[in-house]
């Protein structure tokens, strides 16, 4: 099993160049679409990944663990190499568990109206952003199923 800086070596600076130019040279993506792929990738691979199943082991008071804050919970429900290590569950949960959130805030402070138009305007830019937290994950667990080979 790699640690986190080898997730986060891997992830940044060989996936990431490897599926951006994958993207570039079949689906030419506008550059806002590439941008964010890039940014949720990249969320992904350092505050959003398998491992969140650990959290709570992380210095609330530091940047990190600032930016993982709405998964301490989640860190509290699932446990480590559990359902958050599997291929087709493990992005998903993490990605209705943050849906979830932002929802609830959109129905506290009344903007929910707000929330479901802008994703009909930005559909395709949602659309990116899943596919960069869906292969972040997943390189993360090929690097897993690798390491313990």
């Amino acid at each position: 099993m790699a640690n986190y800086k080898t997730h986060t070596g891997f992830n940044l600076f060989f996936m990431l160049p490897a599926l951006v130019g994958f993207g570039y040279y079949f689906f030419q993506p506008s550059e806002k679409a590439l941008i964010i792929f890039t940014a949720t990738f990249t969320y992904a691979t350092l505050f959003m990944n398998p491992d969140l199943d650990l959290v709570h082991k992380i210095k609330l008071f530091s940047l990190r663990g600032f930016i993982t804050l709405p998964f301490r919970g989640y860190s509290k429900i699932f446990k480590h190499r559990g359902i958050s290590h599997s291929f087709l569950l493990g992005s998903f949960t993490r990605i209705i568990w943050l849906s979830s959130i932002l929802f609830l805030l959109s129905f506290i402070f009344s903007f929910s109206e707000n929330i479901f138009s802008f994703y009909k305007h930005f559909k395709t830019y949602f659309i990116y952003a899943l596919i960069g937290i869906c292969l972040a994950d997943w390189s993360h667990l090929l690097l897993d199923v690798r390491k313990t080979k």
